[in-house]
């Protein structure tokens, strides 16, 4: 007769602990999805820019290309005054850099990348040819009976784009004339 009273006593506690155990995991199992998630998220938009700034970096490229190729007929930009802009590569799309045989995926991801970039003359320096060490490079007066040549700085600003991210990089150059 005991077992039956022991029985009666304990009807019902399954249910209970069930339903607590459920709960419990369904509570775990929406914690994760939030957690992949926002993990997923992250890894998005840090991919994002890394593409933003490898964009930007192909504008710098562009840029210094366009400084060596001018640079043919003197120095580039030295009819501009100081600061200003003399070269503006824009709203170039990323399309152009396109290989054979490209998943559309990746075709997709391109088409939406950008870049855009100016080139300004930061100034000239007197530069007598030769070499230095460190930050001296050419710039001492101890030197005698050398030719004395013009050191134009240049400074390249970048920006890469995609959907909602950018990135910006600065480059300053110099070509000696």
């Amino acid at each position: 007769m005991n077992t039956i009273i022991l029985n009666r006593n304990r009807k019902g506690s399954i249910i209970i602990i069930t339903l607590i155990l459920l709960v419990v995991m369904t509570s775990m199992g929406v914690g994760l999805y939030y957690s992949t998630k926002n993990t997923a998220e992250q890894v998005s938009v840090s991919g994002s820019r890394a593409e933003t700034f490898y964009s930007a970096e192909s504008c710098i490229t562009e840029a210094v290309n366009w400084l060596e190729n001018d640079a043919v007929n003197g120095a580039p930009c030295r009819n501009k005054s100081v600061g200003s802009i003399c070269h503006s590569i824009s709203n170039t799309k990323m399309t152009k850099w396109k290989l054979s045989g490209e998943k559309q995926s990746q075709v997709n991801r391109m088409s939406a990348q950008g870049y855009k970039c100016n080139v300004s003359l930061l100034g000239s320096v007197a530069f007598e040819g030769g070499e230095g060490v460190g930050f001296d490079i050419g710039e001492s007066d101890s030197y005698s009976n050398v030719k004395t040549s013009t050191k134009y700085i240049y400074k390249i600003n970048s920006t890469g784009y995609a959907d909602k991210s950018t990135s910006e990089v600065e480059v300053i150059t110099s070509m000696v004339f």
